[in-house]
C-alpha cells in the first residue's frame, strides 16, 4: 500500500532586516551623538587656542619685565607699546613705601611660636632704609576691538637709590626692548 505523505507546510518566510522606523531611530541617535562629539571637540579647540594665547602673553610679559631696571634706572610713569601686530602692552611703574618695621612677636605659652616646630621665635629682618621699592604693573592685551583679552602681571623691584647701574655699564649695555612710547607722568 502506498501511503501518501502530506506535504509539510512551512510558515510563510519573512525577510530578516530592520524596519524603516528602526533605521530612522538609529540615524537620529547617531546624529545626536555625532553633534555632541563635535561640540565637545570644538570646545577643546577653543580652550587650546585660548591657552596658547595666554601662554604667549605671559612669555611676552616675562621678556619685558626681565629687562626693567637692567642697564637703565627705573622711573615712575607709564609706558606702552606693541610686541607685534597682535599683542600690545601697558606698563605702570610706581614707587611704593616699604612696609613699616614689624614689631617683634612674642611666642605663645610654652616658648614655642605658632606653627614653628623648632620652638624658636621668628626673627624679623628690618627693611633697609636705603632701598627703594617699585611696583611694576604690566597689562598685555590682544584680540579684536570687540573681544579684547587682557593678562595682568604685577611684581616688585628693589633698587638702591645710589645704584650706579647705568654708570657701571658705561652706557654700553642697553637691553633690546620692544617698541615703546613714554607717557608723561
Amino acid at each position: 500500500m502506498l501511503r501518501f505523505r502530506s506535504p509539510i507546510r512551512m510558515p510563510p518566510s519573512r525577510q530578516a532586516g530592520f524596519t524603516l522606523i528602526e533605521l530612522v531611530a538609529a540615524f537620529v541617535i547617531f546624529a545626536l551623538g555625532f553633534g555632541v562629539l563635535l561640540q565637545i571637540l570644538s570646545g577643546c579647540l577653543h580652550t587650546t587656542a585660548q591657552s596658547a594665547d595666554y601662554t604667549r602673553a605671559s612669555l611676552w610679559a616675562q621678556s619685558l619685565l626681565d629687562v626693567q631696571g637692567v642697564g637703565e634706572t627705573l622711573r615712575e610713569g607709564d609706558d606702552s607699546g606693541n610686541f607685534d601686530d597682535k599683542y600690545s602692552w601697558r606698563l605702570r611703574v610706581g614707587k611704593i613705601q616699604p612696609p613699616e618695621e614689624p614689631q617683634a612677636a612674642t611666642p605663645p605659652a610654652g616658648n614655642q611660636a605658632a606653627g614653628n616646630q623648632n620652638g624658636q621665635a621668628a626673627v624679623m629682618t628690618p627693611v633697609a632704609s636705603n632701598i627703594d621699592l617699585y611696583q611694576l604693573e604690566l597689562v598685555v592685551s590682544w584680540g579684536s576691538y570687540y573681544m579684547t583679552h587682557n593678562a595682568r602681571f604685577v611684581t616688585l623691584r628693589a633698587v638702591t637709590p645710589d645704584n650706579g647701574q647705568a654708570q657701571a655699564a658705561g652706557g654700553q649695555f642697553l637691553p633690546s626692548t620692544p617698541a615703546r612710547r613714554r607717557a608723561k607722568p
